[in-house]
């Protein structure tokens, strides 16, 4: 059963900037633990940590801008986080299983000069097989429409490194 270790969130409505557990930027945090209890004032975003795991799930499902357009979310300019400069971007840190090797999920959301909700950056990263420490192998980076992903090559004692070009 898959395991969240940490999340860190940047300008999702209340949320300016928060970090929980473990990423691949902050390793030396603790990872989170499989039971935690949010509590706070009303409006201190207790509910939009909750709504994080449904947007990402409906950016992936139904592409960015139809998560944005939900009825509960009203579009992309009521979510980003007023006053703050930047995009809003998200990075799940997480197991498949226990003591399988940690993957990094970023996504990060802005318009474009046009007004259109678009993904401006997405990366999924994964330490290699027999590899503890070190920058994990980025598996899929796209910027602004184009990047690659890994060509799916491996053989049981080692993963290939060729890459293909994405739009």
């Amino acid at each position: 059963m898959p395991h969240l270790e940490g999340i860190r969130v940047r300008n999702y409505r209340a949320l300016h900037d928060i970090t929980i557990g473990r990423t691949f930027e902050n390793l030396n945090d603790e990872k989170m633990t499989r039971f935690i209890a949010v509590i706070g004032p009303n409006g201190s975003g207790k509910s939009t940590l909750m709504d994080v795991f449904g947007f990402i799930r409906d950016c992936l499902r139904f592409g960015v801008e139809e998560a944005c357009d939900q009825p509960h979310r009203r579009g992309f300019e009521r979510l980003k986080t007023r006053r703050q400069p930047g995009p809003i971007q998200f990075e799940l840190y997480y197991r498949e299983e226990k003591t399988s090797r940690p993957i990094s999920y970023s996504l990060s959301i802005d318009q474009n000069v046009e007004g259109r909700t678009v993904v401006t950056h997405e990366r999924l990263r994964q330490r290699r097989k027999g590899q503890k420490r070190g920058h994990p192998f980025t598996f899929l980076e796209i910027e602004n429409g184009s990047g690659y992903a890994w060509a799916g090559e491996a053989t049981e004692e080692e993963e290939g490194s060729e890459r293909v070009a994405v739009r």
